[in-house]
């Protein structure tokens, strides 16, 4: 039996001393095994392993990303760390309460939108296992909607993040049972069965029409999370010592600038360190 394994333990009627001598005993196997454990522990590089990592790294970012950033020659220090890590938590913090508009008030058609919305989830909107409680909570927030548009035709129908990415989530694969149900579907899609074509002419609001307005915003939402990833890994490379400087300000720009790195895989300050140990 090891030490590790083994720890000293005083008796219920060990007397002061034995009890302090226990405590040193044990006291010493465990400055031991953390002795133990730094042993193991990957060998830390030095400062000009380090400098060395970040000058290839530098050499090899600006080759590749120099259309989008460049890794400036001065090494970042906890001032430049401290306005990367501001400016992405300022990104997050523009996009968490975020509203998303699906159709303004100058259309005209913001409260037939709504309506809309809340009669398919009454009468369409499918649901299993735990997740009826999406179509109460969704009734209760158009519900809300529908109560203040009434009161100011001048107010455009916005929704929050939760809420669309609820009706993404349902609208997105529709489905029914039998015959009853398909024509409810053919009234949301403006369809006559009778005549193979539209009840009404330019009809304003339908099913599919509102879900490329839904699909629309989640797309957005993707671009968004790219410009925070590339945000995001700014930071990670300037704990590393690394000062990366935008060329680009533009969404679209930010979206080809995270697929040129993804593509890439630019390095992380683990894999700096784990370079200059080589």
């Amino acid at each position: 039996m090891t030490k590790k394994n083994f720890k000293p333990v005083a008796g219920d009627n060990a007397t002061d001393e034995q009890k302090i001598a226990v405590d040193n005993m044990n006291a010493e196997i465990a400055a031991e095994e953390k002795a133990e454990e730094q042993k193991n522990l990957p060998e830390q590089p030095s400062e000009e392993q380090l400098e060395f990592a970040r000058i290839n790294t530098r050499k090899e970012f600006n080759k590749k990303f120099s259309k989008w950033a460049e890794i400036e020659p001065e090494n970042a220090d906890d001032d430049f760390i401290a306005l990367a890590k501001k400016e992405f938590e300022d990104e997050v913090e523009v996009h968490k309460n975020e509203k998303f508009k699906i159709v303004s008030a100058e259309d005209g058609l913001a409260l037939k939108y709504a309506e809309f919305l809340r009669e398919w989830n009454a009468k369409f909107n499918k649901w299993e296992k735990g997740m009826w409680r999406g179509i109460i909570r969704f009734e209760q927030v158009i519900g809300k909607i529908v109560d203040e548009l009434k009161a100011d035709d001048k107010k455009d129908f916005e929704i929050d993040y939760a809420t669309l990415i609820f009706l993404y989530n349902a609208m997105m694969t529709p489905n029914g049972v039998g015959l009853e149900s398909a024509r409810t579907m053919a009234k949301f899609e403006n369809y006559n069965e009778e005549t193979d074509a539209p009840f009404e002419e330019n009809i304003p609001v339908t099913y599919s029409g509102i879900l490329s307005i839904i699909l629309e915003k989640v797309k957005y939402l993707g671009a968004v999370d790219k410009k925070l990833n590339i945000m995001k890994q700014r930071v990670e490379l300037a704990y590393a010592g690394l000062r990366m400087k935008f060329k680009i300000s533009s969404l679209e720009e930010f979206i080809e600038f995270n697929d040129a790195i993804t593509k890439e895989n630019m390095p992380t300050d683990e894999e700096i360190q784990q370079t200059a140990r080589e």
